[in-house]
């Protein structure tokens, strides 16, 4: 399906607690150089700075109540959503200038119903930035690393979503890797060599030991829905629980002073995080 010359854009951001740096998000969105778009945001009950900093922008959808968690933060804004295309940005994450104008010129190809982009990792405690080419995208590549989902420079087309049956709430770490292997069932998505957001790496995200098992959990429960053998599930496990080793030394090393501070966060991307 083609998509209109100026296609509606709805953008989903699910919140909480993430006060200081959802206004870098609302800009991000705010600044586009293209108007037709909506932004929607699904605060789960922020109880920091959020509601102060969603009143300052008229321009938003909002609402803040307890939910399930992302995906049903996610869900909810599905439904409100108006777009023919879709988006989803985290309250602490946030896009590139000129991605959507890009984006609309990727689905005026009616092949394409899903596109990933590019990021980049902004490493809060230093401010590097490092850019990262997005792997490319199949069923037998998610089921083989799963570690190779994307979501902030990710855009979808409306029917790829309602097909695949948009987010499950009963998944609080891996909802991502979840929905991509519904979507890659029906189509592979477009890869675009181009970057679309910027993923921050920060203290408050879902990454402590607990949500790392958790979401080594889910990953496992997926893998086996897919089929996927026994041998691969025990050694995507594994490679977890290697992940949570060399962070807990690294944390150690960083108390002893032996390694500067600087490099807490810097195994973030091999854990693939995710923040609400």
């Amino acid at each position: 399906m083609s998509v209109p010359s100026s296609p509606k854009i709805s953008i989903l951001t699910p919140s909480f607690n993430q006060g200081q740096y959802i206004e870098q998000t609302v800009r991000s969105v705010l600044d586009q150089d293209y108007t037709n778009c909506e932004h929607i945001v699904v605060d789960g009950g922020s109880t920091d700075g959020t509601l102060a900093v969603l009143k300052r922008f008229p321009h938003l959808t909002w609402v803040s109540e307890r939910d399930r968690g992302q995906a049903d933060a996610l869900q909810k804004g599905f439904d409100k959503a108006g777009g023919e295309i879709i988006g989803w940005i985290n309250s602490d994450d946030y896009y590139a200038p000129a991605t959507f104008a890009a984006v609309v010129e990727v689905f005026r190809d009616p092949r394409v119903s899903w596109v990933v982009g590019n990021l980049a990792y902004l490493y809060e405690a230093t401010r590097e930035v490092i850019l990262d080419r997005s792997s490319q995208i199949t069923y037998e590549a998610l089921l083989r690393n799963p570690d190779i989902v994307k979501q902030a420079p990710t855009f979808f087309r409306r029917e790829i979503l309602q097909a695949a049956g948009g987010w499950c709430p009963d998944f609080h770490m891996a909802m991502d890797l979840d929905l991509w292997v519904r979507l890659a069932r029906i189509a592979p998505p477009r890869m675009e060599n181009v970057l679309w957001a910027y993923f921050r790496v920060h203290p408050n995200q879902k990454t402590s030991a607990a949500n790392v098992r958790r979401q080594s959990n889910e990953i496992a429960r997926i893998m086996r829905r897919e089929g996927v053998s026994r041998r691969r599930i025990i050694g995507i496990r594994a490679l977890k629980e290697w992940y949570l080793t060399k962070a807990h030394i690294k944390q150690t090393l960083i108390r002893l002073r032996i390694l500067d501070s600087k490099y807490r966060y810097k195994s973030v991307r091999s854990k693939r995080p995710s923040s609400a």
